[in-house]
């Protein structure tokens, strides 16, 4: 793997004794002045150079510094590519024309032009292009209407073709022709009365605006609207104030029947039991049902109701409800109320109670919090024999700032790339007594790490 220099490597004009110049058989990209290779496919020595005019950012080409011929130059018509060699390749130039695109449609009577003849050359090279104008004959047509008159007429050169009639519908459409070449399509005055079987869009629920309501919408509005019916038990079933039943469909007793339910029906618990019958569904006093789906008397089942609970029970670890909260019995948190609300708080830690231990920190020793774990770092940076900074991708140098003194280190710079297995690189290192600086020629698409060892 061949060493990689970030700087410019200076020897203090000593001679580069049995080296050779890069073999290639392409050449790389052109970005860099004064770059060299050898072609190994031309068998000349390459270098780039500026093309001019200069360009904002620059640009560069290869030349052949080989050969009798140093450059082509391009003449009329003519192009040339790599003009200075090895292997020039003349072209005849594209020959710049004008192709119209016009899509204009030329009316009665307009004109349009159109090549005629072209003549060339014996080489094939045009000399004359004769262009002629065409008109298209004239044809008159005419669309009028006449003041106070509801026919339409079309003319062809003053000779009545056609003509439309236009006529408005009693209570629905009216129609003024009083303005010559005009219509003008209203509704009665006195208000529009629409045909028999008419429709209109039906609106969405809620809207209170002046918008026609049709007979869907006003059916939607005013189905399932709550209508409170009265307190049951929910043991019985019995419907406070009267002998009818809302859950039992067997009652003994002549006369307490289940009564038809509605949507939007509301009955609220006023005895504790079971729903019909139903341990799964015990409902307690202030609990409330509510009907979403229709039934005859004596055919409602539990399905046909919707249960809202009132929330009055104790809660459980499953079930909303009342509660208090209570310190535990390892006293890690205290519960103090005030004014209904409970505070929380965590106990400091003993050596005989669990509770909050925080992480302080101490003479060379620094902590950090994030998301409730702390981060102990060594500050006292005299007991650190080794250190590490970078040049950054796109940057020039990089700084690392120490408190070793005048103390031996060693500074070794690498690729920090895992792709390549982090190759070492030599940059420009320059030292004072408390900092180490590196520093290379051009910018990386990597970065360059730095690190720095004390040995002595």
């Amino acid at each position: 793997m061949a060493i990689n220099y970030l700087n410019t490597v200076n020897l203090n004009k000593n001679s580069l004794d049995n080296a050779r110049i890069q073999n290639l058989a392409q050449e790389p990209t052109a970005d860099t002045p004064g770059q060299i290779y050898f072609n190994t496919v031309s068998q000349t020595l390459r270098i780039t150079e500026e093309i001019l005019p200069a360009t904002d950012p620059k640009t560069y080409k290869w030349v052949s510094v080989s050969g009798d011929i140093t450059g082509l130059v391009a003449g009329t018509d003519i192009d040339i590519t790599n003009e200075t060699g090895p292997t020039p390749t003349i072209n005849h130039a594209d020959i710049t024309r004008s192709d119209s695109a016009d899509t204009g449609a030329p009316s009665y009577g307009g004109t349009f032009a159109a090549v005629d003849s072209i003549t060339t050359s014996d080489t094939g090279h045009v000399t004359a292009v004769n262009v002629k104008t065409f008109t298209l004959p004239t044809i008159a047509y005419d669309l009028d209407k006449a003041a106070d008159s509801g026919d339409l007429v079309l003319s062809k050169d003053g000779s009545a073709q056609d003509t439309i009639s236009f006529a408005g519908t009693a209570s629905q459409i009216e129609i003024d022709v009083a303005t010559e070449d005009s219509y003008t399509f209203k509704f009665p005055d006195a208000g529009v009365v629409l045909p028999n079987g008419s429709t209109a869009t039906t609106q969405a629920t809620g809207d209170n605006s002046t918008k026609v309501a049709t007979t869907a919408f006003v059916q939607s509005a005013v189905t399932g609207l709550l209508e409170f019916k009265g307190g049951f038990d929910a043991d019985t079933g019995t419907i406070v104030g009267g002998t009818t039943n809302l859950t039992k469909n067997d009652q003994p007793n002549a006369g307490d029947e289940t009564v038809a339910i509605a949507v939007g029906d509301y009955y609220v618990v006023t005895a504790d039991g079971n729903f019909f019958g139903n341990t799964a569904t015990p409902l307690t006093v202030g609990d409330s049902v509510i009907v979403k789906t229709a039934a005859a008397a004596g055919a409602s089942t539990e399905s046909d109701f919707i249960i809202v609970q009132s929330d009055t029970d104790l809660a459980t670890a499953t079930t909303v409800g009342l509660g208090n909260v209570v310190p535990g019995t390892s006293a890690t948190i205290t519960a103090p109320y005030s004014a209904g609300t409970s505070t929380l708080d965590v106990v400091d830690s003993t050596a005989d109670q669990k509770g909050a231990v925080i992480v302080a920190a101490s003479t060379g020793i620094d902590v950090t919090y994030s998301s409730g774990t702390a981060t102990v770092t060594n500050t006292d940076t005299n007991s650190i024999n080794t250190d590490e900074g970078e040049i950054s991708a796109g940057d020039l140098s990089g700084t690392i700032t120490h408190n070793w003194g005048t103390a031996k280190v060693i500074v070794q710079t690498y690729r920090d790339n895992a792709t390549d297995n982090y190759p070492t690189v030599f940059c420009d290192i320059t030292r004072t007594s408390n900092t180490i600086t590196a520093t290379i020629a051009a910018t990386e698409t990597d970065d360059i790490v730095i690190l720095a060892q004390k040995i002595g």
